[in-house]
């Protein structure tokens, strides 16, 4: 089950209201849902050899990181649009630059799941090796936003300095909304491909249903993070 095979899992509703901003998140969004082949295209560029079959690894997530950036295009004002033009084929050469903070960044998170499972388990992180590949998850994959925030506060310009910042504030706040949204979307997502093939699902398309909500929910949170910040940027509005 590649990243790619459940567009749906994104048709839910907005975290908040950044319809009149520069940024509109819904058409950004919609952008993304008509254009599946180009996520496909994605995807086989960031993993040629299709080794990893994860709908959650590095490759998957970089993939849809790349596809919002181009939908951004189409769901920005013409000036924001003009700025955010060829971003998507950047961002790896950016992401390469940034590996250092992104290795500092997944140090700390791996300190904060050690001392999540030490309060939950007495260290013992074997007593729930699935939470632990999930916390994993969600560490990398904010990782991933944060070097995603980073770049596009980059192709803005020193005028915007600070927008990754309050971008990520604005998420930080905004944890059971997160959680909410990749429960709702993997629920959704099931649900279509129960009744498309008439049998409940296995344990591990289960599992694998649920990281793909959780990359759809993570790159979705970005970009409405984007939208909030620039809608209260004096220097976008």
């Amino acid at each position: 089950m590649r990243s790619g095979d459940h567009r749906k899992a994104s048709s839910v509703g907005p975290v908040s209201d950044t319809a009149t901003g520069p940024l509109e998140p819904e058409r950004v969004l919609r952008w993304m849902r008509d254009h599946p082949d180009r996520l496909r295209e994605l995807l086989v560029e960031e993993d040629p050899t299709d080794l990893d079959l994860s709908p959650a690894s590095d490759a998957v997530i970089r993939a849809h990181l790349r596809l919002a950036a181009e939908g951004m295009v189409h769901g920005a004002a013409p000036d924001l649009a003009e700025l955010l033009e060829g971003m998507a084929d950047d961002l790896d050469d950016w992401f390469e630059e940034e590996q250092d903070l992104f290795d500092h960044q997944i140090a700390l998170g791996e300190g904060a799941i050690a001392l999540e499972e030490h309060l939950l388990y007495q260290g013992d992180a074997e007593s729930d090796p699935a939470l632990h590949q999930a916390l994993e998850r969600r560490v990398r994959m904010a990782t991933w936003n944060l070097l995603f925030l980073r770049c596009i506060e980059s192709r803005l310009g020193p005028v915007h300095d600070g927008l990754a910042d309050a971008a990520l504030e604005w998420t930080a706040t905004r944890g059971r909304e997160l959680m909410t949204m990749i429960l709702t979307m993997d629920q959704s997502q099931r649900a279509a491909i129960e009744q498309r093939t008439g049998r409940k699902l296995t344990r591990d398309e289960q599992v694998q249903s649920g990281q793909v909500a959780a990359v759809a929910a993570y790159v979705r949170m970005a970009i409405e993070a984007t939208a909030h910040a620039l809608k209260h940027d004096p220097v976008a509005t």
